[in-house]
């Protein structure tokens, strides 16, 4: 779904990630054997099964620290800075190299903490979903996990396709974006982000009001 100023909804995929559809039962299918998915798989199995836990400041204590080992956040929030730039967007601006060490340091952990409760909610809304996986394919020096998600009480409702992409290597994979229908997280937050550092009558501190207005909304 597409994002857009002044609201600032920061929350793509229908959303995740929430980053995504994240805590969908998974299923098991002949391609689910490469490192990359068996990475996907197995974080996404332990948040489904720690979410079905009863609500506690230990779940969520929890969720957040499964997310860290899921989630590159460091590398999100550069990516939706334009560093780098997202290569369907001609002519894009580094925003990330205009900031000073503070503001990397404050958009960065307002980022990661919006998320953590975007993943957090939507992650109790999802696991009635089932997920194939439909193989892997390179994505820069990325690898994209394709999945594709159906709804369990609803089965003929269209599936959902979503895209996990990976970076690093066995041992060290992280999702670094998300792309469900084709939309990118990294480039939705990019999109605004450039709107706003751009416009004269907003720059970095509209920026920062607007994600600390979206992590302070209840839900």
């Amino acid at each position: 779904m597409p994002l857009c100023p002044p609201s600032l909804r920061l929350a793509p995929l229908g959303l995740l990630l929430t980053l995504g559809l994240t805590s969908l039962t998974l299923a098991r299918d002949a391609r689910a054997d490469d490192p990359a998915t068996a990475f996907v798989r197995a974080q996404q199995d332990q948040l489904r099964t720690i979410l079905r836990q009863p609500a506690s400041a230990s779940r969520d204590t929890q969720v957040a620290s499964t997310l860290g080992q899921l989630v590159d956040y460091d590398t999100v929030t550069r990516r939706a800075f334009g560093e780098p730039c997202p290569a369907e967007v001609p002519g894009c601006k580094d925003h990330w190299a205009e900031l000073s060490d503070a503001q990397k340091a404050e958009v960065g952990g307002l980022l990661r903490r919006l998320v953590e409760k975007n993943y957090k909610k939507n992650l109790s809304k999802t696991l009635d979903y089932d997920v194939t996986y439909q193989g892997v394919s390179a994505s820069g020096g990325d690898s994209a996990v394709h999945t594709e998600a159906t709804s369990i009480s609803k089965p003929r409702d269209p599936a959902v396709l979503i895209d996990y992409v990976v970076h690093g290597a066995p041992g060290s994979f992280r999702v670094v974006d998300v792309v469900t229908e084709g939309s990118s997280l990294t480039k939705s937050y990019y999109d605004q982000f450039h709107r706003m550092l751009t416009n004269p009558d907003q720059g970095y501190a509209y920026v920062v009001k607007k994600l600390n207005d979206k992590i302070a909304q209840p839900g």
